[in-house]
């Protein structure tokens, strides 16, 4: 026989030798199962109204960046009521509120 061919054989007598046997298994403790009662609508009811509320936001931000719609609802933020940063990875809005070197309005 061959090197390779030995060491399998070897390798699958010594899994079987440490592979548990079924047989000699012995069965586990009957259990009792305990019925609690719960709503999976009030969280799934919860999960919509926050995944909503994120989408809103996320679009409203969207729009009043890339339309000159400006910030109807006043949630200001960069380009709207402070200055747009030096970096970063903020759109800026389509009509700019600020002019350079006049600050705020």
């Amino acid at each position: 026989m061959n090197k390779v061919l030995r060491v399998t054989v070897a390798s699958a007598f010594v899994f079987a030798a440490i592979a548990p046997n079924t047989a000699l298994a012995v069965p586990p403790p009957p259990v009792h199962h305990v019925i609690v009662a719960s709503s999976s609508t009030a969280g799934a009811s919860a999960t919509a109204g926050f995944l909503g509320f994120v989408a809103f936001l996320a679009t409203y931000d969207f729009v009043r960046r890339t339309t000159c719609i400006g910030d109807p609802l006043a949630l200001g933020g960069p380009g709207f009521t402070e200055p747009m940063p030096a970096a970063g990875n903020i759109i800026p809005p389509k009509c700019p509120l600020f002019k350079k070197g006049k600050g705020k309005h």
